[in-house]
């Protein structure tokens, strides 16, 4: 099947692929364009799709101004988009920002980090500019993937200028843990670009976790292992290991150049084993540990130099860059000193080869290789050990040229490739061990760990990541799209609602506490009312035909406390107790409490052993609150809790609510419905405007029992329940706290 066929056959219709490089490479000559297009990377991966697809990015050249044109016209018969970088743009967006500060971060490699805060704003205006590109040439239901460290603030981007987009994100490199991440300036802003995405994936679970930690510390965002909410809506959190074009390197290890390559390889090394290394330059790919073991091993037995031989390929990268030069002198140095010492007339213990090698070439060492030796410090995936084992794993070679993979355990290949011998790149003892059990692993055991690594291999095609990619992206876009955010509050909503306010011949106001009309603070007592919000609710109740109700989840006794003298409705414990203003607290229900008492007892024990967290009693309800515990470690213990909780409960008339950093145990049958119903038994006359104003799960209790012609706002990440009549009521959205204020206060002011 053809690729323009494949992505009509899986519906991927409308796909706008954007990262860092288009797959080319651009060549000026005077006023003359030339295009080359790459075979391999990430143009492999979705070669199946690049028939329906439009890519984004950056041509890998500085264009002049003048030519730019023509260049854009050249690439658009490719369906080719680029970015043009001026010089200057290249080297504080890609060199100061991509390479000298997230590179480095996101491999742990802290001592190389430089930051330069100059640069990071050119980082922000090249994303800008990726962004308006790709809107440029989207269509309104468009799938947008995102590749890489590039460009972590285009989905938020996206998300910004055309919300009817599907947008997923794909990091290619590792995530960091959230103690290494945090050091970032940006880390905040980073987070929020990818959180612009539908769906977010990494490589293997270890980033994927650490992406969600840092989620949790840095913006307080709890998740799910698969998802998390950010205003309101879902993103789904994934992991998609990247494979190699299984199909393309079928074809290279079927050419007859690679079995001519393979066949001077022999002659060359009859009776010699090879230790293969192939890395491109750079620091994170371990290539002076590798050769220091190798050094050691050497050491611990001269002779092995008759008999064993390493060919290191590393493929020049960055040489423009003063560390990276070093680098490589640095290796070099290395090599001469380990043939300095153990090299002989015709025996040269370390071939370098320090260029660009064909595939046949590559193909070639591989399948002659007894040892593949992958050392890299960190990697996101490393795709030359899945080469290796294809290339060793295919027909056509004798069971005794059969070699095997010595594989850093910090690569990402390392959780895909069973069969692999693991070692840890720094123990240099270990890697010597580890590579003489290579070299002397019988032939049918070396057999046994390619077959289940081929396997893999083979799972992990590229082509097969690109489709199982889309597919969930397609999956969280839709999730998306079936519950749509209310329209925010502009001027021309706040004037029409105000009006409606002003002419009404009766009001009724019902609003939620915390995180609706005050903000949430670390602990809950500190969260009282302000001046300004006790002079709103006054001046709200002063409205002639005007009532205000107080619906919240506190204690009667903090609500008497804050808000006991004012002349406003109070209803405490989700709709438990009510009173009128200065009248008696009324029970709205009878319930059997007999559940409360060891359900208290359970959570007081949970709190002791969480430092920060602590336990609220109410009348019908018990609370365990952990907003001043360590963040990730309460929300584990949250999980743990509300586990433990389903089982204690079992058949007793008590519901569980996951709120704001507080896990709750209420009696069944207590809500905040049950209050607006009281309050409207009989519904509403055409005339009476009624707003209701909530923030969390619990408020869609009081939002859906609205009566019919009300004005139902959700503040924040709410979005309507799905139990929303559709159709019965106005439909709202405020950000926070503030905008709420700011809203009540206009609707008082047009009276």
């Amino acid at each position: 099947m053809e690729g323009g066929e494949l992505a009509r056959h899986t519906g991927h219709h409308g796909l706008v692929i954007a990262s860092n490089r288009l797959p080319i490479r651009l060549t000026i000559d005077g006023s003359s364009v030339q295009v080359q297009h790459s075979a391999g990377g990430l143009s492999a991966a979705l070669s199946a799709f690049r028939g329906d697809a439009t890519w984004v990015g950056w041509p890998g050249t500085v264009v002049p101004p003048s030519l730019e044109k023509r260049a854009s016209n050249r690439l658009a018969k490719d369906h080719l988009y680029p970015v043009f970088l001026s010089a200057a743009d290249e080297e504080d967006f890609y060199g100061k920002v991509c390479n000298d500060t997230l590179w480095p971060l996101f491999h742990y490699f802290q001592g190389r980090l430089r930051i330069t805060p100059e640069a990071w704003t050119r980082y922000v205006e090249v994303n800008e500019r990726f962004a308006d590109t790709i809107v440029a040439h989207s269509e309104p239901d468009s799938r947008v993937w995102v590749h890489d460290f590039h460009l972590m603030l285009v989905p938020a981007m996206l998300r910004r200028r055309a919300p009817g987009l599907s947008i997923g994100f794909f990091l290619h490199i590792p995530f960091p843990s959230s103690e290494v991440y945090r050091v970032l300036p940006a880390r905040e802003q980073l987070l929020r670009g990818v959180l612009g995405a539908d769906y977010v994936s990494f490589q293997v679970g270890d980033y994927a976790r650490h992406f969600r930690s840092s989620c949790l510390r840095m913006l307080g965002i709890d998740s799910n292992p698969d998802w998390l909410e950010l205003d309101g809506r879902r993103v789904g959190i994934g992991v998609d290991p990247i494979g190699i074009d299984v199909d393309g390197f079928r074809d290279v290890i079927a050419d007859p150049e690679s079995a001519r390559l393979l066949a001077d390889l022999e002659d060359q090394y009859e009776g010699r084993r090879l230790v293969l290394g192939v890395e491109r330059l750079d620091y994170t790919k371990g290539i002076p540990q590798k050769l220091h073991a190798f050094e050691r091993f050497l050491e611990q037995d001269p002779e092995r130099a008759r008999t064993t031989t390493m060919i290191q390929v590393v493929v020049p990268s960055r040489l423009d860059s003063a560390d990276y030069r070093a680098q490589r002198d640095e290796i070099e140095l290395l090599i001469a000193g380990i043939n300095g010492r153990y090299g002989r007339p015709g025996t040269t213990p370390v071939e370098y080869i320090h260029r660009d090698i064909s595939k046949q070439g590559l193909v070639a060492l591989y399948r002659r290789a007894d040892v593949m030796m992958v050392t890299a410090l960190r990697d996101g995936m490393n795709l030359v050990a899945q080469e290796f084992v294809l290339c060793q794993s295919e027909p056509g070679l004798p069971s005794r040229w059969r070699g095997a993979l010595l594989l850093s355990e910090l690569a990402g290949s390392a959780q895909v490739l069973p069969g692999a011998l693991l070692v840890n790149p720094w123990n240099v003892d270990g890697v010597v061990e580890h590579l003489a059990t290579a070299l002397e692993l019988p032939a049918r055991e070396r057999q046994r760990r390619l077959e289940t690594m081929a396997k893999r291999v083979e799972a992990l095609d590229s082509r097969r990541w690109a489709e199982g990619f889309l597919t969930r992206l397609g999956r969280y876009s839709r999730r998306e799209r079936g519950t749509r955010r209310p329209p925010s509050v502009d001027a021309a909503i706040q004037e029409r609602l105000a009006r409606r306010f002003a002419r009404a011949r009766a009001r009724t106001i019902m609003l939620d506490y915390d995180g609706t009309l005050r903000e949430f603070e670390v602990h809950p007592d500190l969260a009282q009312p302000t001046p300004e919000i006790r002079a709103l609710l006054r001046s709200l109740a002063a409205v002639p035909n005007t009532d205000v109700h107080i619906v919240s989840g506190r204690r009667r006794r903090n609500l008497e406390q804050w808000l006991g003298r004012l002349p406003v409705y109070l209803c405490a414990e989700h709709g438990y107790l009510a009173r009128s203003p200065g009248g008696e607290w009324e029970t709205m229900l009878d319930l059997d409490l007999s559940w409360l008492r060891p359900i208290e007892r359970l959570l007081r024990r949970v709190a002791a052993d969480v430092p920060g967290a602590h336990v609220e009693r109410k009348s019908c309800s018990v609370a365990w609150h952990y907003r001043q515990a360590e963040p990730e470690y309460g929300s584990w213990r949250a999980r743990e809790l509300l586990n433990d909780l389903h089982q204690h409960l079992a058949g007793a008339p008590a519901e569980i609510l996951a709120g704001h950093q507080v896990v709750e145990v209420r009696a069944l049958g207590v809500d905040k419905g049950v209050y607006v119903r009281s309050v409207f038994p009989d519904g509403k006359e055409p005339t009476h405007f009624v707003l209701g104003l909530g923030d969390d799960q619990t408020d869609h209790d009081l939002l859906d029992a609205l009566p019919s012609g009300s004005v139902a706002g959700h503040v924040g990440g709410l979005l309507p329940s799905r139990r929303s009549t559709n159709g019965r009521r106005e439909d709202i959205h405020l950000l926070g706290p503030g905008e709420v204020r700011a809203f009540l206060r206009g609707l008082s002011e047009s009276v």
